[in-house]
Formats: structure tokens, C-alpha cells, sequence
């Protein structure tokens, strides 16, 4: 399930919490500890009576607004995932059908009725289910990016749609905001959900990136990002547009002779090797431009 048919999930947030060495209370025998850390999931909520008129007064105020949470295992030990009992099945995403781990079929009481207060809450009527990315079947990157005889490995990707890193030009989306219909919502980068959001450059420049440099780091940059209808979805309510910014989009951004008739905006990335650091403020340099053209799923 995506925003796609659920847009609602848009309210779904999380939270990593890692352990801190220096803590008086870190101990290697804490569970948390063990799976290095703890995943929070989260979404909104309203009361019924009062209390729910008094939330909704707090959150206006810029009080937080009240949720319902669970805590899961960031990255549960073997050890751990024997003991409760996490099963690998397999998922069905695009055309690949990678092994994941299952890890709400045994979760706790408290984390089944969140679940199932979740399911009403985005109008599911298929009950729901907690998979964690399995590290042993991650799903290896093709189409458009470099090949293991270049890079001397593939790119891997877990749950995402295609590849690994989604960057996205903060001009480029303000040139796209001032084009929408009036009337329309005030248009936000994160609609496009992107991992990194860069300033510095004129609309549209990054069309043409093939190879850039992030900070120290290196990047091969595979194609455009082509969109679907999703952007429509207000990151904050959930609530879906009925058609901006895609008719924006489409009248103008249609630039991909392998996406005909499709809107395009950010570029889709890989890294020149396995692990590498970004950091807020890192310096964007242009090492490579080129034509791209791009593959369908």
C-alpha cells in the first residue's frame, strides 16, 4: 500500500532513536541496546468530547498534536529475531519479490490494536502488517544506473520504487509553485519526497547531471524522476489535490523521450560506492553532464 490509494498515510511519521554510549543507563543488556536502537512509528489522532475540542485548541497553538505510537526494533539481532518469533516472507514490489522480515505477526498487544487503529484510521478494510527491509535481499539496481563492471558492485535499493537516493532542486519546485492554478494549495518539495533537497542553482539545471559530487562523495546520477499523481498529496493533511501540481506539470515538464506524455522533476541517484556520508550544508559539485533517457519500470 502507498499514498497512492491510502493518502492518508502521508500522516504516518517516524522517529529513529539511538543509543547513547555516554548515557549512565546504557547497558548491552537492554533489548533496545541489542537492535541498536529504536524505530517509532506515529500517526494523528483525535479524542472524542472534550478532550479532543482541547487537542485540537493545543495543536493550533503549535502544541504537539496528539498521536497514537509504537515502538519497534531498529535492526533486530538474531538473537532477537528468534526469540519473537520474525518470519522472512516474501513481498511483491514492481516486478521483484524480495524476502523481508515480518515483524508484526508476533508483536505485542499494544502494537496489534495500533495497527488496527491505523487500518480504520486510513480506511483500510485489509488488515495491516509490519515488514522490515532484509539486508541479505535487497533489491539490486538496474535500468538507468551504472553496472557492477564499473562501479565494482551493483546498487541495492530496499522497499523504494527504484533506486536508492531522490534529489530534488528547491528552485525548480518554487518555479513549479508559481505556475499552479490559483486557488491551489501552497505547493511544498516535500509533496516530491525526495532524500535531498539543494539550493544554489537555477531551475532545472539538474535535467542534464550525469556524475556529481556531494561533499566528498561521489554520485552517479541515473535519470529523471518521473511522477505520478502522488505529488498531488499534502504531506501534512493527507489530503490529495485534485489536480495540481500534476496538470502543471504535465503542460510543461513532459521532457523524457522514455516517459512520453509523463511530467518529470528531481533526479534519481546512485553512489559511487557503497557507503557514503551527506551532510547538511555539503557543496554540490558538477562533475559530468549528459542526456538522459529514461527506462520504464
Amino acid at each position: 500500500m502507498t499514498q497512492r490509494n491510502f493518502p492518508l498515510l502521508a500522516q504516518v511519521k517516524t522517529e529513529i532513536w539511538l543509543p547513547d554510549p555516554a548515557s549512565p543507563a546504557y547497558s548491552t543488556k537492554d533489548p533496545n541496546i541489542q537492535s541498536g536502537g529504536v524505530l517509532v512509528i506515529k500517526y494523528p489522532y483525535d479524542n472524542d468530547g472534550f478532550r479532543g475540542v482541547m487537542g485540537r485548541i493545543w495543536a493550533a497553538l503549535g502544541g504537539d498534536q496528539p498521536h497514537h505510537s509504537v515502538q519497534l526494533p531498529l535492526n533486530p539481532s538474531a538473537e532477537q529475531i528468534r526469540q519473537h518469533g520474525y518470519t522472512l516472507e516474501q513481498m511483491e514490489i514492481w516486478k521483484d519479490s524480495p524476502m523481508s522480515l515480518n515483524i508484526g505477526s508476533t508483536i505485542g498487544n499494544s502494537s496489534k490494536l495500533f495497527l488496527e487503529e491505523l487500518q480504520a484510521h486510513l480506511g483500510c478494510t485489509n488488515p495491516l502488517a509490519l515488514f522490515r527491509v532484509s539486508d541479505d535481499y535487497s533489491r539490486e539496481v538496474f535500468r538507468c544506473a551504472p553496472r557492477r563492471e564499473q562501479l565494482g558492485w551493483q546498487p541495492k535499493v530496499g522497499f523504494g520504487d527504484a533506486y536508492p537516493l531522490h534529489i530534488l532542486n528547491l528552485a525548480s519546485v518554487r518555479d513549479v509553485g508559481n505556475k499552479v492554478q490559483r486557488g491551489a494549495p501552497r505547493l511544498s518539495a516535500l509533496q516530491f519526497r525526495p532524500n535531498i533537497i539543494f539550493t544554489g542553482f537555477e531551475p532545472y539545471a539538474e535535467d542534464q547531471w550525469k556524475r556529481i559530487r556531494i561533499g566528498g562523495y561521489e554520485y552517479h546520477v541515473s535519470c529523471r524522476t518521473v511522477r505520478c499523481m502522488l505529488p498531488n498529496v499534502d504531506q501534512t493533511t493527507g489530503l490529495a489535490h485534485k489536480v495540481e501540481p500534476n496538470r502543471t506539470l504535465r503542460s510543461f515538464r513532459c521532457i523524457d523521450e522514455g516517459a512520453v506524455g509523463k511530467a518529470c522533476l528531481g533526479m534519481q541517484m546512485v553512489p559511487a560506492i557503497k557507503e557514503t556520508k551527506i551532510e547538511v550544508g555539503d557543496t554540490i559539485t558538477v562533475l559530468e553532464t549528459g542526456e538522459h533517457r529514461y527506462i520504464q519500470q
